[in-house]
């Protein structure tokens, strides 16, 4: 008599797996702007507790508009980052987008195509920089260093070391009107930060950007056209450092020679990293971009209300870089180990 044995129908399927159970909070805990909201709070309640002028509307308005400047040129700088690129000519760029633009007003040309023509002419230097980068074999950082020593001296050549004034008011109300009662710069700095986030979360040019910066063997064999993708992200980074600049001469009403340059360039890269783009390339996002331009901007904003002097505020921001790219480490490690 043949026995019969009834097998559990898991039996053969090995151990059961319990399934790692990631909350909705959990997810919104661990992202980069949930740990820089936290560290602006921290930062507004000890402003607030050592100055009343902290929270008034003037100056919240006020901490807005000056991160207006990081924002944009951080949005050009971490799309190309995270496409695995990188861009050290922004700060020059930035003064020569204001000063071609200024010259042109002061000469009379009217200012929609004053600064048409100023932010084309600076895109021309993202076109060099992919051309020395990838023909002349050149690594990005030295590349993009050299352009911006170039342009530095260019700058110089252009105005004769002199400031661009004066600028026609209708230009100026670009960055010191309002619209619906919010600052117009900010106005245009929103419009810029929704359309790259739409352009690298809800397009396919996004989606190549990222797989391109986390892993370019793959994206040439997957058929990718990286060239034209290369050339794209250094146009588009040039082209928000100029407009960037732009905006800063309607703000402060002149074209400077002495405005961009190396500390620019370090801010608008240091809200990059700060905001969660990984300098790996592949992963960030645009809204924590968003957050850490308002923290630097905070950061200023909070040593000169409290008197405590300057020198302090690149301690902080450096030891906030520090754990950021700290913190990018990690998260890449443990998505590799998931994988």
């Amino acid at each position: 008599m043949a026995v019969t044995t009834k097998t559990s129908p898991t039996a053969d399927q090995g151990p059961t797996q319990v399934p790692e159970r990631t909350t909705v909070l959990r997810k919104i805990l661990v992202r980069q702007e949930t740990t820089l909201m936290l560290v602006i709070v921290v930062i507004g309640a000890f402003a607030a507790s050592r100055s009343d002028l902290f929270l008034s509307q003037s100056n919240l308005t006020e901490i807005l508009r000056s991160s207006v400047i990081y924002f944009v040129m951080a949005c050009g700088a971490a799309l190309l980052i995270i496409g695995g690129g990188l861009d050290f000519s922004a700060g020059a760029v930035f003064t020569l987008g204001a000063l071609l633009t200024c010259k042109m007003l002061v000469d009379g040309i009217p200012w929609p195509l004053a600064i048409l023509i100023g932010l084309v002419s600076c895109c021309a230097f993202g076109v060099i920089n992919f051309l020395v980068i990838t023909y002349l074999h050149v690594p990005p950082i030295i590349a993009t260093l050299g352009t911006f020593y170039m342009l530095t001296g260019l700058n110089n050549l252009v105005t004769d070391g002199n400031d661009v004034i004066p600028i026609p008011q209708s230009f100026q109300e670009i960055a010191q009107g309002s619209v619906l009662g919010i600052s117009s710069d900010v106005v245009i700095a929103a419009a810029v930060g929704v359309a790259f986030w739409f352009l690298l979360e809800r397009t396919r040019f996004g989606v190549k950007v990222r797989a391109l910066g986390g892993n370019r063997q793959a994206a040439v064999g997957n058929g990718l056209r990286v060239l034209r993708l290369d050339v794209a992200l250094y146009v588009i980074a040039a082209g928000t450092a100029a407009l960037a600049g732009v905006i800063y001469s309607a703000q402060v009403g002149a074209g400077q020679v002495t405005a961009g340059g190396t500390s620019t360039t370090l801010n608008a890269i240091t809200a990059v990293l700060i905001g969660g783009v990984s300098l790996m390339g592949g992963m960030g996002s645009i809204q924590g971009i968003a957050v850490g331009a308002v923290l630097l901007s905070l950061i200023d904003n909070a040593l000169v209300l409290t008197n405590i002097p300057p020198q302090y505020n690149s301690i902080v921001i450096g030891a906030i870089l520090v754990s950021a790219v700290a913190v990018d480490h990690l998260r890449r490690a443990r998505i590799y180990r998931k994988r």
